[in-house]
């Protein structure tokens, strides 16, 4: 069975109640708006679809830093790096909210050129990790009385090879209402069902009973956290008759969400083998998992193989 050729995109919570194809949902209304959706094709920023009070004007922000991927201890300590732009938030696009409370913006790589994903490999520099905030907010028709951005906070990332062929992503985030981590080798499912899965992922919901909303969230392997780390087989599943697409890297990525911001960050290391093929990241993030799944798969993460155009 051959891999879904979707697109990668995210999505999370609502904040009305909408009717989304033939799925309803029914959310408390807030002033900040919510992204449901965002598409990550090739590796770049596509489309953010989202929530917002209807009638109301939609402009859409983000930021990006880097990072060296590390942990909470000394021998492996994580740090920030510069920004880009000196910190500035660059805008993406605006959009009037529809009557339904719903809002678009796609074609962001004709204008911009986001990539999420790090530049490389590269755990012991600020190459390996790439931090990004999406910033939506709602305001007059006019472009006056724009709600405040608030986005959760990212503490630390890492990603480390638990033994040569296993590896793992541990992180920690806070003020968040949904928070998913996930390690990748490569697509979640080779060519064939029989294939290695690639991905393995966590996520927490601290909207529900047995949370308290916007706690703090770590992910570790062993003894502590709030939950278990997600952990792979790192392996090159191709043939003398067929090649399984890989990443030519091991790949981290947590998302966090709520109202008025969200973030998204990558690290990756070396994977430490040679490839017969790699492919680039498509992956769609999901936040609140019972919203309009329509084809979306019930998980945060769906890594899937490129579409073809």
């Amino acid at each position: 069975m051959h891999r879904s050729r979707l697109v990668g995109s995210l999505v999370l919570g609502l904040a009305l109640a909408v009717l989304l194809g033939r799925a309803v949902t029914v959310f408390s209304v807030g002033a900040q708006p919510l992204i449901y959706r965002v598409t990550v094709d090739n590796n770049d920023l596509d489309s953010v679809d989202g929530i917002g009070v209807p009638g109301r004007l939609l402009k859409l922000w983000y930021k990006q830093r880097n990072f060296r991927e590390g942990n909470d201890t000394a021998g492996d300590a994580f740090k920030w790096c510069a920004w880009k732009n000196h910190g500035n938030a660059v805008l993406l696009g605006s959009v009037v909210v529809a009557p339904d409370g719903t809002w678009r913006l796609d074609h962001l790589r004709e204008p911009n050129t986001v990539s999420m994903f790090p530049a490389g490999p590269a755990p012991a520099s600020c190459l390996g990790g790439l931090y990004t905030q999406l910033l939506p907010q709602t305001c007059n028709l006019d472009g006056t009385g724009c709600t405040a951005f608030n986005v959760p906070t990212m503490h630390w990332l890492n990603v480390t090879h638990l033994a040569d062929d296993n590896a793992s992503a541990t992180a920690s985030v806070s003020g968040a209402d949904q928070a998913g981590l996930a390690v990748a080798d490569g697509p979640n499912d080779g060519p064939e069902a029989s294939d290695v899965v690639d991905v393995d992922q966590n996520g927490v919901d601290t909207t529900v009973p047995g949370f308290t909303q916007g706690q703090r969230v770590t992910w570790k392997c062993g003894v502590g956290g709030t939950t278990s780390c997600p952990s792979i087989a790192v392996h090159d599943g191709s043939t003398v008759v067929g090649t399984d697409p890989e990443y030519g890297f091991v790949l981290g990525m947590l998302q966090a969400h709520r109202e008025g911001g969200s973030i998204i960050a990558g690290a990756s290391i070396p994977r430490g083998q040679d490839l017969g093929f790699t492919a680039n990241v498509n992956v769609r993030f999901r936040g609140k998992l019972d919203l309009n799944l329509g084809c979306d798969r019930p998980r945060f993460f769906e890594f899937s193989v490129p579409p073809t155009h």
